[in-house]
């Protein structure tokens, strides 16, 4: 996410106008604002989506390539926001006591400060009754590297679900509440995860867990916001 509003401050599109006799212009940021508050409008709908983009292609003023880029930006963020949010309602429902986050620590006050770039109220990211969090590629050196943009994202997954129990066993022998783990669901497969992990299928991360005799049950797969609203 911080990242993201990161390239659309560098791209800082000054040549935005409102109409051809408006005076005032607006930077990329502006565009998002407008974008995301159209889609996020009472609940995000086909409608909204398609009024989104069109406000983008609007704005990018016949620009193929800057559409295209601000296109990207918005749908990247767009769907954070509705992950960030959907996960956060199931984790307060849940309400476990361990939480394994894929990814690694942040610093949640550059983590809010992009929510409120981009005009989006910034999330809780503290339930209170998450006792211990696990960021399940800490010091996973590959992860590192790839937010760095030195290796591919392919490289970055050599080893990398083996890292993952090998920090998630160690939590659950000692601590016995309740865990819940979001990561994504290609960790798994490609399919709907709305039943119970059955063995012998092909699903790594599953399969490494249950050699553990660590038990999944999948309890959501929450949807990406443009394929459901961006068929059209």
């Amino acid at each position: 996410m911080k990242r993201a509003v990161d390239g659309l401050l560098r791209l800082n599109l000054k040549r935005f106008r409102v109409s051809e006799k408006a005076i005032a212009k607006y930077s990329a940021l502006d565009v998002m604002k407008q974008a995301l508050e159209l889609l996020y409008e009472f609940s995000p709908s086909e409608k909204n989506y398609r009024e989104a983009m069109r406000t983008i292609q609007v704005y990018s003023e016949g620009d193929d390539e800057m559409a295209q880029t601000l296109r990207t930006s918005f749908k990247f963020i767009a769907n954070a926001v509705y992950n960030v949010y959907s996960g956060q309602r199931r984790i307060e429902s849940l309400a476990p006591e361990i939480l394994f986050l894929q990814g690694v620590p942040f610093d949640s006050a550059e983590l809010q400060h992009a929510f409120r770039f981009v005009g989006v109220k910034p999330p809780n990211l503290s339930p209170s009754s998450v006792k211990t969090t696990i960021f399940l590629d800490e010091g996973f050196e590959p992860y590192i590297q790839l937010l760095a943009d030195k290796i591919t994202s392919k490289q970055a997954q050599v080893g990398r679900e083996a890292y993952w129990v090998r920090r998630i066993q160690p939590v659950l022998s000692v601590q016995s509440g309740k865990a819940l783990m979001r990561v994504g669901s290609e960790h798994f497969d490609n399919r709907g995860l709305r039943r119970r992990i059955i063995p012998g299928q092909n699903r790594p991360l599953a399969s490494l867990l249950e050699k553990q005799r660590i038990q999944i049950r999948i309890m959501e797969r929450v949807v990406d916001v443009n394929e459901v609203f961006g068929k059209h």
